[in-house]
């Protein structure tokens, strides 16, 4: 877990400040794209395969497409609320409802078949009912000084998640492992910034390219 935590801590804001550069430069898709590859869960299992063996990062490698499932509902809800609500609300209803299923999916005893099939159908689902969105054409223009807050939250909600995780016990920290950090933080300042198109482009940017993380990890569940 200390291993995790301070991969992360490392990661994912180097990997906000890159994707950030990424929105400013290029657009909503393909710093959509880049958040969905496994740039936190690759080293991570390396890591722990290297650690603590092939068997044990093959289990974790299981876990994350488990923690999948949780990160389409997060999207697609988010997506659903924004259009409709400020950045605040959506924020809150997604965190709902990625904590509920997480917790959920956390107790189901998912084969590897299982959970691929179960990862196809949801996100198959999830990518057809995809709410409808003007694709901007503009770039995002972040100001200077906002980007070392993006930063500093990123490494505040690692810290958040994992003393929470800690205190409510081993179910709880199941659910709050799947918690997309990356995206809530970049998701929040695009949404209150540039308006919902921008956010909900990003999403299903994301969205289109998680199959690519998914083969990986199932590649992974194999060869381990």
């Amino acid at each position: 877990m200390t291993v995790l935590i301070g991969l992360k801590l490392f990661l994912a804001p180097l990997f906000v400040w890159i994707t950030s550069i990424l929105q400013g430069k290029y657009g909503t898709r393909l710093s959509g794209l880049f958040i969905s590859l496994p740039l936190t869960t690759g080293p991570f299992l390396l890591i722990i395969g290297i650690q603590e063996g092939r068997s044990f990062a093959k289990t974790a490698a299981h876990g994350v497409l488990v923690g999948q499932l949780s990160l389409i509902i997060f999207c697609f809800i988010y997506a659903l609320a924004a259009g409709k609500l400020g950045w605040q609300s959506s924020i809150g209803i997604a965190t709902i409802a990625v904590w509920l299923s997480g917790y959920v999916f956390n107790l189901i005893k998912f084969s590897n078949l299982g959970i691929v099939l179960t990862l196809f159908f949801l996100w198959a689902i999830s990518i057809g009912l995809f709410p409808k969105h003007e694709k901007p054409q503009d770039k995002i223009v972040i100001p200077k000084w906002e980007l070392p807050v993006r930063l500093v939250l990123t490494v505040i909600l690692i810290l958040l998640l994992s003393e929470t995780a800690n205190i409510l016990g081993s179910k709880v920290s199941g659910s709050l492992s799947t918690y997309p950090i990356i995206i809530t933080v970049l998701g929040a300042f695009s949404h209150r910034r540039n308006g919902s198109k921008y956010l909900i482009s990003t999403l299903h940017a994301l969205m289109q390219a998680l199959p690519i993380t998914s083969s990986i990890m199932v590649l992974l569940t194999l060869i381990l």
